[in-house]
């Protein structure tokens, strides 16, 4: 279940996410955004994980660039194309069944022109997302298969909700 440890109780965000979001379920495989189509939405994962993978147009093949669980890094987009208005180049596929709420990119940017809060928290959001990204892809660069799945396995085991077992085949996520 989504934790709100990171966030504080009554905090504006969770509170905007619920009054303005739309849930949506997805199954296990499922796409919640394919290659070609723009990202304008961001996704506060309330149940389950995602992968973000990258499509390799040369070798027609998908690499996984990116994780996010309900207790890991919840919030999601495909951030190039989110800000740069332009169709992705990535695809958000669920590895178990999973509930987001789903907040479009044109409501996001009317509240954080009236509410500082808000706009505070986009930016700290927006940063702490780039951070992530390039620590993870420095860890898919740096090391081993062996050390990732140890990683992994670490991230999985220690959710308060979640066995590694619920996420299942690894190697399918790595696409090693």
């Amino acid at each position: 279940m989504f934790d709100q440890s990171r966030y504080h109780p009554g905090n504006k965000l969770i509170e905007f996410f619920l009054r303005n979001g739309n849930k949506k379920i997805l199954n296990p495989y499922e796409c919640l955004l394919n290659v070609g189509e723009k990202c304008n939405k961001v996704y506060l994962i309330l149940e389950g994980g995602f992968i973000c993978q990258n499509f390799n147009e040369q070798t027609d093949t998908f690499r996984t660039i990116n994780f996010h669980l309900d207790t890991f890094h919840p919030l999601m987009t495909v951030l190039h194309s989110y800000y740069s208005d332009s169709v992705s180049n990535c695809q958000l596929k669920a590895i178990v069944k999973s509930e987001v709420l789903v907040l479009k990119k044109k409501t996001i940017l009317a509240a954080v022109e009236k509410d500082k809060v808000l706009k505070k928290w986009y930016d700290e959001e927006t940063i702490h997302a780039l951070l992530a990204i390039n620590e993870f892809h420095t860890k898919l660069i740096t090391l081993s298969t062996k050390d990732m799945f140890q990683y992994l396995a670490g991230i999985f085991c220690t959710t308060s909700d979640h066995s590694f077992n619920k996420y299942w085949n690894i190697s399918f996520v790595l696409s090693v």
